[in-house]
């Protein structure tokens, strides 16, 4: 039978089973789609992150949340089965690393969902989990988030893809078993090409981005992803843009690259 293996979630993704000590901020995930919480949300973080203003918190809280999706993604390839991602199943907890603000999401019930036998059923229960997070989970912390920080929808739905890119390559070159190899690619390659674009309240799939590279920005024979959306590090005190960052311009890129 298909198992969760928690240590790991814990270890690799911002996923845990026991509540963290001296949080600064907890909310029951089904909560902060209330304005008054969500605001209260934002108004902690900020300093942590040293935002100018509320819209950094609304990227960078993205941000982490796609770490949550992608927990989600490795567990029903490499696992082959689920957890209850609904709202009411999980508690967001901030609190301080060091001097830096961070997320941990706390599930409650921790029962496994285990995927069906069969290529049918299977594909018909992971569209089901896809469903669940991202249509009933993920888009109404988003519209709040939205709301509270000023951000476009579609600037905070466009964290997502330039993580799981990043991290769904890596977990396809180091999965050892060739099955859970294969679903990572099928399964991957479903969320971003097949699953509608109404699961997520947009006009289309946000995960269905073409990929632009760059050269390294210290070795030229290597190629980097540029982010599909700004993170907007540059509205921190002391931020910038990112190399990587889509709203460089190629000039300013090549005067970075010549710096480093």
């Amino acid at each position: 039978m298909s198992k969760i293996d928690f240590q790991h979630l814990a270890e690799n993704f911002p996923i845990t089973t026991e509540p963290r000590e001296n949080v600064l901020l907890s909310f029951r995930a089904d909560e902060l789609v209330d304005p008054k919480n969500m605001e209260l949300l934002v108004q902690t973080y900020a300093p942590l992150i040293k935002a100018k203003d509320e819209s950094p918190v609304g990227t960078y809280f993205c941000s982490w949340l796609g770490a949550l999706a992608l927990g989600h993604q490795y567990m029903i390839s490499v696992w082959n089965c689920s957890l209850d991602m609904a709202l009411a199943n999980w508690t967001v907890e901030l609190y301080v690393d060091g001097e830096t603000g961070r997320f941990a999401f706390l599930c409650h019930d921790t029962k496994t969902r285990t995927a069906p036998e069969g290529e049918e059923l299977r594909n018909h229960w992971r569209e089901q989990q896809y469903r669940e997070l991202y249509q009933r989970t993920v888009k109404p912390v988003i519209q709040a988030l939205s709301s509270a920080t000023g951000n476009t929808l579609g600037i905070l739905w466009g964290q997502l893809p330039s993580r799981f890119n990043y991290y769904m390559e890596l977990f396809i070159d180091t999965v050892a078993d060739p099955i859970g190899k294969q679903r990572l690619e099928q399964d991957y390659h479903f969320l971003c090409r097949e699953l509608d674009s109404e699961v997520f309240g947009q006009p289309k799939n946000p995960f269905d981005v073409k990929i632009h590279w760059v050269e390294d920005l210290r070795d030229p024979l290597k190629k980097v992803r540029l982010k599909n959306q700004c993170c907007l590090y540059f509205k921190t005190e002391g931020g910038y843009y990112c190399y990587t960052c889509p709203r460089l311009k190629e000039s300013e890129r090549a005067e970075r690259r010549k710096q480093a």
